[in-house]
């Protein structure tokens, strides 16, 4: 919705195994967004069923999430 209203927003993520994130701000029409840079898993063609393993559950580190969460905060209020 916020790039057919032409809205900045920004998007954050955790890799499964907890160890590292990410935070992206996007601005239609002058940065990269998921139309010419989608994530990992669309740009490599990657089937999502091989990425869970049955009986094996996603890393969860707080700490980890905590910090990608206040850094996307910190961003958000500038």
């Amino acid at each position: 919705a916020c790039n057919e209203l032409g809205q900045i927003w920004m998007e954050s993520g955790v890799s499964e195994n907890a160890v590292s994130g990410h935070i992206q701000l996007i601005a239609p029409g002058e940065t990269a967004c998921f139309a010419c840079a989608p994530p990992l898993v669309v740009a490599a063609n990657i089937d999502e069923k091989t990425l869970k393993r049955e009986g094996v559950c996603a890393a969860s580190l707080p700490t980890t999430m905590g910090v990608v969460a206040g850094i996307l905060v910190q961003n958000v209020l500038k």
